[in-house]
């Protein structure tokens, strides 16, 4: 019974604590360990089991009305929900499939210069292979026999520039493409080459050094122990086309032992090059010595196949008698010696099957140092060739001799012959296609060779070379005391001609004799 009590007063004490805190989330639970509620020590009755007592009944609490607010119930932990498994991706209708494809075209380079060899691999999974098609192809187009499902040729890429689209074709009238892009062939580059007015010099001297090579690098980079550091040089234009010049001294230390310093120029990739310098151990600084030059030309530089040119060699600061090389197109080497002026010249030939087109000469000197220059070969048109005879080609001084000019077309026209001092000649042509002029050399021109133009109205040019060998005994032309020879004076005796005094060098006369004259017996070797 007490028991009983003790749990009814409880239970009112907590509904009256929640009635009148509403505003509480959760009711506060009761801290661990706190003691029940005592109970009565008031005497009991003890019920007898045979009659026992009704309990009183429990005190009526007044009913409080629970706001709406009132504290929530909290919601019992719901189980987690299952993860959702992929829905499988929809299979791929046949109409939703890549369509296969009939064939594939391939090329062994996609980017190519006109002359370039490109292989064309082409591949049919279906119908036959036709054809193959293409403007950036010489031919254009390939026809392709039988029945074949794979095909492959090489093809010359044509001088068509840009890109051009390679279609194969298959029975079944459809294709496959692949794209060619031709692009201009580029100039070969300039050889690099290193000048010095000193290759050998004492601790605390200097070095003047002058390097070349291709103007299209825009800068070189020449590095060496004795700089320190690399020196990046801006190129400037030189005389030659196309190459650039840049220039650098070079001070050696006080303190700088004796040995040989490799130093390098690099133009990218356009090209290296190499030398050294030597530092020489108590040898007193070598005087500056100019930079050589070289230059060369070629006259003409427009010439159609099998037709001759002349390359043309200027130095400066190269000692007489300096062998130069030249090398032609298809590399024969020729070798032209300089003279006291500076100049050589050799006469080179286009060869008769060459293909129009652009083609390097180049010229050389023992140093290394070298030129190019370009010869363009045109396609060959009708026109008038010219020839220029002397003769005879070789005399002494104070000989004479015809220069003859000789036209393939019997027409009047009018031929402009220049001397080697660049005065020039007017002769009439006939309709035998022949004029003829008498010169006379005179005694006191030294030995060598010269050489002679001829020109026509329409531009065609000619020419030849006159070789003047040392005089050993005198001619059958009698001079006069007048002047001497050892003046350049002196004339010949009246022969029907006028002379005409050419730099103190030759004497061109009146109108010559007949074609190809036969010599005097006195200018006989």
């Amino acid at each position: 019974m007490r028991f009983n009590k003790s749990l009814a007063v409880a239970g009112a004490l907590g509904l009256a604590v929640l009635t009148a805190s509403p505003a509480l989330a959760e009711p506060a639970p009761e801290p661990a360990g706190t003691p029940a509620a005592p109970a009565s020590t008031a005497p009991v009755e003890t019920p007898s089991p045979e009659a026992p007592k009704t309990p009183a009944p429990k005190p009526e609490t007044p009913k409080t009305e629970t706001p709406k607010t009132g504290t929530p119930k909290t919601p019992a932990p719901k189980a987690p929900a299952e993860k959702a498994s992929p829905k499988p991706a929809p299979s791929e209708t046949a109409s939703e499939k890549e369509v296969e494809q009939k064939g594939t075209i391939s090329l062994s380079a996609t980017t190519a210069k006109p002359g370039d060899i490109v292989t064309v691999t082409v591949t049919s999974t279906r119908e036959a292979i036709t054809a193959i098609t293409s403007r950036g192809f010489s031919p254009s187009s390939w026809n392709v026999p039988g029945e074949r499902k794979e095909y492959r040729f090489q093809v010359r890429v044509s001088d068509a520039l840009g890109e051009h689209a390679v279609d194969a074709h298959f029975a079944d009238r459809s294709n496959a493409r692949a794209v060619l892009t031709v692009v201009a062939a580029e100039d070969e580059a300039v050889k690099p080459a290193f000048g010095f007015d000193t290759q050998e010099v004492a601790p605390g001297g200097r070095v003047k050094v002058q390097v070349s090579g291709d103007m299209r690098a825009g800068e070189v980079i020449v590095s060496s122990d004795l700089l320190g550091h690399p020196r990046t040089l801006p190129l400037q234009e030189s005389a030659a086309k196309g190459t650039g010049t840049a220039f650098l001294t070079v001070d050696v230390a006080s303190d700088a032992k004796p040995g040989r310093y490799p130093i390098r120029a690099d133009f990218g990739r356009f090209g290296t090059v190499s030398s050294s310098i030597e530092v020489v151990a108590g040898k007193p600084p070598v005087k500056p010595v100019p930079v050589t030059g070289l230059d060369l030309k070629l006259e003409p530089n427009r010439v159609i196949a099998g037709q001759s040119y002349f390359a043309g060699v200027t130095t400066t600061n190269v000692k007489a008698g300096t062998p130069v090389t030249i090398t032609d197109p298809g590399g024969k080497k020729y070798t032209a010696k300089v003279d006291g002026w500076g100049t050589a010249r050799v006469k080179l030939t286009s060869p008769k099957g060459a293909k129009p087109g652009a083609y390097t000469v180049k010229a050389a000197l023992p140093s290394g140092q070298s030129r190019s220059a370009k010869l363009t070969v045109l396609k060959r048109h009708p026109q008038t060739s010219l020839a220029l005879i002397l003769d005879p080609g070789k005399v002494y001084a104070g000989g004479k001799f015809d220069a003859i000019v000789a036209t393939e077309k019997g027409e009047k026209t009018t031929a402009t012959i220049t001397d080697p001092n660049g005065k020039k000649f007017t002769v009439k042509v006939g309709t035998s296609g022949v004029a003829v002029k008498r010169f006379h050399v005179a005694s006191s021109t030294k030995a060598g060779d010269y050489w002679f133009q001829a020109r026509l109205a329409d531009g065609t040019k000619a020419w030849a070379k006159l070789t003047v060998k040392p005089r050993y005994k005198a001619s059958d032309y009698t001079l006069t005391p007048r002047g001497g020879a050892a003046t350049g004076g002196g004339h010949s005796e009246s022969t029907g001609f006028a002379g005409v005094a050419l730099g103190g060098l030759l004497l061109a006369g009146g109108a010559g004799s007949a074609l190809f004259a036969r010599r005097r017996a006195g200018e006989a070797a």
